[in-house]
């Protein structure tokens, strides 16, 4: 049951009220937390604020709102934005500053003249980057498609020249091909056996050790092809490789290694890993600041952005990619990311 708290106790008679908060989903993890909620949280549990006196202000029963600060419900945006005010009446949260008009040259026109912004997600990636590469170490990243996890990677190859080794990995890798595309990435000749190919790898890693970073590495999936890297690592001695791709990566390597032998011993040699929680609203709000969106168009952005199922954050760029093409800094409207995000999502179907 994924509905938010509010919607669960609204319009329920007092007894069934309590009896759907008994059975309330899952405890949502404090790392998912709004702002609103870590600052309610803190005013009734550290500043001397009563449940009561904040369901009174906000119009809701204590029982939700106790829910709410302990994390036991999910948050709707209504009661996020009431939440925001009580805040706001009570110091804890900063009053909008007014801002200057902003004019049609203060817009974006190109997706290239958008911030780049530093999201949780983006650090939680470097620090496994760095970590394995200078600890020589196995790191895992996991992550829902269009988080911008190949742009992180990307990012940290430029910054660290020379240094990584950057592999895509395939559907359609055998154990071959996929020291074949090794091989070939380190600038080795790709002919000969397996074990011969293996072999050349592992003699040119040992002259001119690299960072080896392998992109979408969930699509490997059979365990042989994992055994490789791993053999390859242990044989080498000096290098750190890291694996990224969605969640079915670390659930291979994490969460189930302990029932399958060949993969505890990559997994025991991991212990730099990372779970991807998506973009906050604020960090996309950030992204989204100098372009001309009407406001009904920016609250549909936000949720594909924020929305696996829609696409996530790929998606939300690549509409506004289109569209900002289109419109030439010209205000966007709801209909027009409407059509574009329907084609776009038909195109990647």
């Amino acid at each position: 049951m994924n509905t938010s708290c509010v919607k669960e106790l609204k319009d329920k008679p007092p007894i069934m009220k309590e009896a759907n908060q008994m059975a309330m989903p899952q405890l949502v993890q404090r790392e998912e937390w709004s702002k609103e909620r870590t600052l309610l949280h803190r005013y009734i549990k550290e500043e001397g604020g009563t449940a009561k006196d904040v369901a009174r202000v906000l119009g809701r029963s204590q029982s939700l709102i106790s829910l709410y600060i302990n994390g036991k419900c999910n948050e709707s945006e209504e009661l996020r934005e009431k939440v925001h005010a009580f805040l706001q009446s009570r110091g804890m949260v900063e009053r909008p500053q007014v801002k200057e008009v902003v004019t049609d040259a203060d817009f974006v026109t190109s997706i290239d003249e958008l911030p780049f912004i530093e999201t949780n997600d983006v650090k939680r990636i470097r620090y496994v980057l760095k970590k394995a590469a200078s600890k020589k170490k196995f790191g895992i990243i996991a992550g829902n498609p269009g988080l911008g996890k190949t742009e992180a990677l990307k990012a940290y190859m430029k910054a660290n020249p020379g240094t990584s080794l950057y592999i895509r990995c395939k559907t359609t890798h055998t154990i071959k091909s996929l020291l074949e595309t090794i091989a070939d990435a380190l600038g080795l000749s790709d002919k000969g056996t397996s074990s011969r190919l293996q072999r050349r790898i592992e003699k040119q890693l040992k002259q001119t050790p690299r960072f080896l970073i392998f992109d979408e590495a969930d699509l490997l999936k059979t365990a042989e092809k994992y055994e490789v890297l791993r053999d390859i690592y242990d044989e080498v001695g000096c290098i750190g490789i890291a694996l990224c791709g969605n969640f079915a990566l670390a659930e291979t390597l994490i969460d189930l290694a302990d029932m399958r032998p060949e993969l505890k011993r990559l997994a025991d040699r991991a212990p730099y890993h990372q779970r991807l929680q998506g973009p906050s609203r604020e960090e996309v709000e950030q992204l989204l600041e100098r372009v001309n969106l009407t406001p009904a168009a920016r609250k549909l952005m936000i949720h594909i952005a924020m929305n696996p199922r829609k696409g996530g954050l790929r998606n939300c760029m690549e509409i506004l990619d289109v569209l900002l093409d289109i419109t030439e800094g010209r205000a966007i409207t709801e209909d027009m990311v409407m059509q574009i995000g329907q084609i776009n999502l038909t195109a990647n179907a």
